[in-house]
């Protein structure tokens, strides 16, 4: 009797290390799960956070482009002024010099 109960101790502490062994695998499985998910997770963000910094380059470098294009109109407007008050200047100018010289 005495070696039955010594037996049944031996199975149970058999069994209950086979329990603890598959335990430890299982949390060390999840753990590695886990681990992987998380890092798809953080790639993930960072191919989308640099997708958005891309896209906000992109308008930034678009809206810089028609600021350019507007500013250089403004100038050229405001070139073709000059010349044109410039002509009318010289034109002036012109007819003084030869109405002194009649």
């Amino acid at each position: 009797m005495v070696q039955e109960a010594v037996q049944a101790v031996k199975e149970a502490e058999a069994q209950a290390e086979a329990i603890l062994k598959e335990a430890q695998e299982q949390s060390e499985k999840l753990i590695a799960q886990a681990k992987e998910e998380a890092k798809e997770v953080q790639e993930k963000a960072a191919a989308q956070a640099k997708e958005k910094g891309a896209m906000r380059m992109q308008e930034a470098k678009e809206t810089g482009s028609k600021l350019m294009e507007e500013a250089a109109a403004k100038a050229q407007k405001e070139a073709d002024a000059l010349k044109a008050l410039a002509a009318q200047e010289e034109e002036k100018a012109v007819q003084a010099v030869t109405s002194g010289l009649i």
